[in-house]
């Protein structure tokens, strides 16, 4: 633990093991292994309700007649995001195995209303119950910092990620063959039931945390976060619609600045605030939280601009536009999804060698890059896929880096608020990104087909360019971080 870390931690949280460990401990290597893979396929789940949905959105917009679909992507974020860190305070509070399969129930639970909605209103509803099921990464994280044995916990949080490759190699695929035979409430009833079958299997075979922290739950401080990234999203999102400059964005950016000032001073005053703000004054912990926010930000545009760049029409005669359906996508990001489960096998390894931060910063480079690529030729199957490629070697180096920064620069009783935290950051970066994305889209429409845009090829040209931007601004905190530097089994030690 750095001793900024140190400085941070909680004024009032007290944490309490208890004598009894549920088995923790008391297992065979073998059986470890059971258990990250029970784990890793839950936090699949996760990737599975963004990676499957994606390739959908082309065709959800096209059967509600809405222009308005990145708010599928929104709404899903933003609810994790506000949620996050109050489960992550009740998984620290009554126990993280109960909260992960409550987390999981709302992710079964919105999928299942998503794939019976009879309106588009029904599937935000049910986009933004599912979003509750986000706290399985930071929890399943944390979860694992409490019950596997030092000499595995890097390789399986680095190994957690690697589900996130594994959706790339065959998420597409799956997603097509159920798109296409389905329509995108395919995916949504296979989102349903996916993790009540995992989620049994927790039940079985997942040990409980022996570790507990006494804590209030702060209900103001996450409405008032929030009503606050609520407002900031609405402002990006309709800002290409009103104008940048128009009294309605500017009074949206000031409310929403506004609300952070006053949720930040409420949460000083309290004895147990939702976010301990001194928790995250260290260094080692911001510089963290900015490459969660740009690397999932980069995330979230790459796969977004490929769904789009692949199924719009190649007829239509744009600088874009491949005419495939959902299923090609698997040409391109079966590659990329390999290259991020081989980065995150090559982390977890070097982790425990000399530390994260260096495969974190050289990820972020190869992000740069391949956006970069991307953003000067989109239009041939060829080079979208080498561009694909760079990128997502760089995304599974991130992918598995990041969650070991956390563990390095956090002490262990605000293991899972501190993670929830960082991942509310990455929630809010994915956010943010779709709708900057598609506002700058908005700005460059070409033609309206069945009630959903086209877009020019400047507006993804431009897009792309935000995602190498975000990327550089990765890059620089990584080489900024006072932690990531010894191995991952010393700077875990609190």
């Amino acid at each position: 633990m750095t001793a900024e870390a140190a400085e941070g931690s909680s004024r009032h949280d007290s944490t309490e093991i208890r004598l009894s460990d549920n088995g923790v401990g008391n297992r065979s290597t073998l059986g470890w292994i059971g258990v990250l893979l029970i784990l890793v396929l839950l936090s699949e789940e996760v990737a599975y309700a963004f990676n499957l949905v994606t390739p959908a959105l082309p065709n959800m917009a096209v059967e509600f007649s809405t222009g308005e679909i990145a708010w599928v992507s929104t709404l899903f974020t933003l609810s994790g995001a506000v949620s996050a860190p109050l489960i992550g305070k009740l998984a620290d509070r009554y126990g993280k195995k109960r909260w992960l399969l409550i987390a999981t129930g709302f992710m079964a639970l919105g999928s299942l209303i998503v794939a019976l909605a009879p309106s588009f209103a029904i599937v935000l509803v049910g986009r933004t119950v599912e979003g509750l099921g986000l706290a399985i990464v930071p929890i399943t994280y944390s979860l694992m910092r409490d019950v596997f044995p030092k000499r595995m916990l890097a390789m399986a949080v680095s190994l957690s990620t690697v589900g996130i490759g594994l959706t790339g190699i065959i998420g597409p695929s799956i997603a097509g063959v159920l798109i296409d035979n389905f329509g995108y409430r395919g995916v949504f009833f296979a989102l349903a039931i996916f993790p009540v079958v995992i989620g049994a299997l927790v039940i079985l075979f997942v040990p409980e945390s022996p570790v507990r922290v006494k804590t209030s739950i702060d209900w103001v401080g996450g409405g008032l976060l929030g009503l606050a990234m609520a407002v900031l999203l609405f402002g990006i999102g309709e800002g290409g619609t009103w104008g940048w400059t128009s009294m309605n964005t500017l009074g949206m950016a000031v409310l929403s600045i506004a609300l952070f000032i006053g949720w930040g001073l409420y949460e000083r005053r309290i004895e147990n605030p939702l976010i301990d703000l001194a928790v995250l004054r260290g260094r080692a912990v911001i510089t963290t939280m900015i490459t969660q926010f740009t690397g999932q930000a980069v995330i979230v545009l790459q796969f977004v601009l490929l769904s789009f760049i692949v199924q719009t029409p190649a007829a239509l005669g744009l600088t874009y536009g491949l005419g495939e359906t959902a299923g090609f996508m698997a040409r391109i990001t079966t590659p990329g999804g390999i290259a991020s489960v081989v980065m995150g096998f090559l982390v977890g390894y070097f982790a425990e060698k000399r530390g994260a931060r260096l495969p974190n910063f050289i990820g972020f480079a190869l992000m740069a890059a391949g956006s970069l690529m991307l953003a000067f030729s989109h239009s041939e199957f060829t080079s979208i896929l080498l561009g694909y490629l760079v990128y997502a070697f760089g995304g599974g180096l991130i992918s598995a880096a990041i969650p070991n920064l956390v563990i390095a620069a956090t002490p262990v009783h605000l293991q899972a608020v501190t993670a929830s935290t960082v991942n509310v950051v990455g929630s809010l970066g994915s956010a943010i990104a779709v709708q900057l994305g598609f506002a700058v889209l908005a700005l460059n429409i070409v033609n309206v087909v069945e009630g959903s845009p086209i877009y020019a090829g400047s507006g993804f040209t431009a897009v792309y360019f935000i995602a190498a931007g975000l990327a550089i601004v990765g890059f620089v905190a990584s080489v900024l971080m006072p932690h990531g530097r010894k191995p991952q089994s010393v700077e875990s030690v609190v």
